[in-house]
């Protein structure tokens, strides 16, 4: 009884990673892609401009010309439970992750040339033009407000793309 269970829960596991294997990687234009990067995490890229949005995107959308993001951070989360407590287990950290309700939020704008620079004291390279985030959801809206991203674009939860 036990080992029929196993092998139900395994073929219920290879079907969803093949699954997700055929929906993935998704064209968003202008060499942008939206993947599964290490861990099974979402993340938005563009090898072309070097641009990575890991962590956990948790819902996006596109047009012609932007691509807008919402994001859980997730090593930031993590690194932080894991720094309260070094002995955690993998079970707790993730029922700890889950219970965490801090996101991001990015838009791009892919018709921009990206400028950027290199921030020594916080060692991370800052975009000024193009790439437009981590943003708390305030600072979100009024930048889509700044930008005129249509109000056709909506954050999509990833379940509803399929």
């Amino acid at each position: 009884m036990i080992n029929e269970k196993i092998k139900l829960f395994f073929l219920l596991c290879l079907f969803l990673i093949q699954s997700c294997e055929q929906k993935f990687p998704i064209q968003l234009g202008n060499d942008y892609i939206i993947d599964y990067g290490g861990n099974s995490l979402l993340i938005i890229q563009n090898y072309q401009k070097a641009i990575h949005i890991g962590s956990q995107i948790i819902a996006w959308d596109f047009d012609s010309t932007f691509i807008i993001v919402k994001q859980k951070p997730y090593y930031k989360i993590t690194d932080s439970i894991r720094d309260k407590n070094l002995e955690i287990t993998y079970y707790e950290m993730w029922r700890l992750y889950n219970a965490v309700y801090k996101y991001n939020y990015w838009i791009i704008d892919k018709e921009k040339e990206l400028d950027s620079y290199y921030d020594e004291t916080k060692k991370i390279r800052i975009y000024t033009s193009g790439l437009y985030g981590p943003l708390t959801y305030k600072e979100y809206l009024e930048k889509r407000k700044e930008l005129d991203v249509p109000d056709s674009l909506e954050l999509k939860e990833i379940e509803k793309w399929f």
